[in-house]
């Protein structure tokens, strides 16, 4: 079962399954990577990385945030809407990066 996590408002939050999608700019470009269900920005980076990897295997997700989203239409884009009230548990990787050879 997934963690429990608490709301700004104090409510609970269960998260069914912990998911990840890429997130795209305004040419519909992927950009960043969307992890649902979590704000264990570790375990995120993982699903992120194994994401990212099948698109492209010298890439990597970078600049990791917390918060509360929701999809919602914006300029009839789809786009990720900040919601603390009723948006997902997420950690948003707002970058793709070239990996880094450390």
């Amino acid at each position: 079962m997934s963690e429990a996590i608490v709301r700004p408002s104090g409510r609970v939050y269960r998260p069914r399954k912990v998911t990840a999608e890429f997130t795209v700019d305004g040419d519909g470009i992927e950009d960043g990577v969307m992890v649902c269900g979590t704000h264990d920005i570790e375990r995120a980076r993982q699903l992120a990385e194994d994401h990212v990897t099948r698109w492209d295997a010298g890439m990597a997700p970078a600049d990791p945030v917390t918060g509360w989203w929701r999809l919602g239409y914006q300029s009839s884009r789809l786009v990720w809407i900040p919601d603390e009230e009723k948006g997902r548990a997420a950690v948003q990787f707002t970058r793709i990066e070239e990996k880094t050879n450390a």
